[in-house]
């Protein structure tokens, strides 16, 4: 028995973690970068979601292996010991050995200077297509000191685990969850909620209206003051009068005598 992934797919969310994991230890890439950058490369594992069912598939690590028997290059090369060996400067891009595949795990991917962010300061690569499986993550598991692959790291539900030769089976430690930014945010609104509700709670108290004055009859002075008063008739008076009977009496006795 060759040692491989197996999956349970009961587990399985079919999130695509496990290939955007792959992407990014296959390319020295992080998490984030790696999922920005998917459509420049090819994982090597898939996620797989139908009606009824969601599954994670990649290379099963046959013995002997028909991709690597038929790889005219030596770029695909099986071990004595069952492991294989990846030669991608080797590989002519003929793609005989996904035609040979019985479980369709093989794909090819183009690589050259247009995926580097600063192509235009580098030499002249031209691009090419070879053809990349599942190798198990043997350089990154080297390099990181540990036994499970990338995607087993980065499933969240624990679906992979790695079967050793012996049957040994390895698990991915349990990834952490970071509720940390989250409850602080929620700790942080918590005050405001509790200031809403308390200002909520509270009574409204609506002011008071002030007593309107009333208004008060005006004196009767003033409003016969505002009455229109009749136009006063000149009307002679009485020292004027018995001045004037006076002077016709005298007027009267003068043509008498005449």
């Amino acid at each position: 028995m060759q040692e491989h992934v197996q999956v349970e797919s009961s587990k399985c969310k079919a999130c695509r973690r496990c290939e955007i994991a792959c992407i990014a230890s296959h390319h020295g890439l992080d998490f984030k970068t790696a999922m920005k950058q998917k459509a420049l490369y090819s994982p090597r594992c898939w996620a797989i979601k139908g009606d009824d069912f969601k599954t994670s598939v990649r290379c099963h690590c046959c013995d002997p292996a028909p991709c690597c028997n038929i790889c005219p290059t030596g770029a695909l090369h099986q071990n004595p010991d069952g492991t294989f060996s990846i030669h991608p400067e080797l590989c002519a891009g003929c793609m005989m050995c996904a035609s040979v595949c019985p479980y369709g795990v093989i794909s090819p991917e183009v690589i050259g200077r247009q995926q580097e962010e600063n192509a235009e300061n580098l030499p002249a690569t031209p691009a090419r297509t070879i053809a990349i499986r599942c190798d198990l993550c043997h350089d990154w598991r080297l390099e990181k000191g540990v036994e499970y692959t990338a995607c087993m790291e980065a499933c969240l539900s624990q679906a992979l685990s790695l079967v050793k030769k012996d049957g040994t089976i390895v698990q991915a430690p349990k990834p952490e969850k970071k509720p940390a930014a989250k409850a602080s945010v929620a700790e942080a609104a918590k005050p405001e909620a509790q200031e809403e509700k308390k200002k909520s709670a509270e009574p409204v108290v609506e002011p008071t209206p002030e007593p309107k004055e009333e208004a008060q009859p005006a004196p009767a002075v003033a409003a016969a003051s505002s009455q229109p008063q009749p136009e006063a008739k000149d009307e002679p008076t009485p020292t004027a009068q018995s001045n004037g009977d006076k002077q016709d009496k005298k007027n009267r006795k003068g043509k008498k005598k005449k």
